[in-house]
């Protein structure tokens, strides 16, 4: 399954859109798409990740990978849990 960039790359093919592609008609067209962000599975809404990453338009496929790629890897660190997390989640459950 495709995740980060690729994965909103996939959301512009299936719609059949070409580049540039404006923020603003992703989020209207597919605001509360699910997007897989990492590998480890962990997701959030489309329009979440580009109101976070901040743009207005993608020129090419290698402007959305360039400003999407950044903001997928700082929330895919953020939602991974530190050793004491890991542990709590070990012994507490």
């Amino acid at each position: 399954m495709a995740h980060g960039p690729d994965a909103v790359h996939r959301i512009v093919d299936d719609a059949g859109w070409s580049y540039p592609v404006s923020a603003g008609r992703l989020e209207r067209n597919y605001a509360l798409e699910s997007v897989q962000i990492d590998e480890k599975g962990n997701t959030m809404m489309l329009s979440e990740l580009l109101v976070t990453a901040d743009v207005e338009r993608f020129e090419d496929r290698a402007d959305l990978e360039r400003k999407l790629g950044p903001v997928c890897e700082a929330e895919s660190e953020a939602r991974s849990p530190g050793i004491v997390g890991r542990l709590k989640r070990t012994f507490l459950g």
